[in-house]
């Protein structure tokens, strides 16, 4: 039987950039299984739903998933891109497989005329969703990261 070894234990979360959140892990959001995505625009509060990989990429047990929440608080702008024309009528899933990375106007153009009004440290990111070759872009003023499980998958 493989064990998650949690490393990093958060009672109630931990407030943090993207970039912080991707040097404290040791896989990131690489290979992330997204469940669910919840977008609260009165309180400007979007609840994301992973399993993440949290051992070492060194370890046997690399790749145990554990269940995690992503609570980004105060959004700026939510963009889910559409799939592209050959993913649209794919598989029914009950996730979506995800890479993480910093935001950047390569795949978010207008990312350029948003990043020089938004406030140092504020929390921007995008997905890759592998299902939909397309990306799920988000920016906040904050987000809070905590393991809700340590069910393996």
């Amino acid at each position: 039987m493989q064990r998650f070894e949690n490393p990093h234990p958060f009672n109630k979360g931990m407030l943090m950039t993207f970039e912080e959140f991707d040097q404290r892990f040791p896989n990131g959001f690489s290979d992330a299984e997204i469940f669910s995505i919840n977008i609260d625009y009165e309180t400007r509060i979007v609840t994301l739903t992973f399993n993440l990989r949290g051992n070492s990429p060194d370890s046997p047990d690399r790749d145990v998933y554990a269940r995690a929440e992503l609570t980004v608080r105060g959004i700026y702008y939510v963009s889910i891109d559409p799939p592209d024309r050959a993913h649209l009528f794919g598989p029914e899933r009950e996730k979506i497989t995800v890479d993480g990375f910093p935001e950047g106007t390569h795949d978010f153009p207008l990312f350029a005329d948003l990043k020089p009004k938004l406030p140092a440290g504020a929390f921007c990111c995008r997905f890759f969703v592998h299902d939909w070759n397309s990306f799920i872009h988000i920016g906040a003023a904050d987000a809070e990261f905590s393991w809700t499980s340590t069910k393996q998958t």
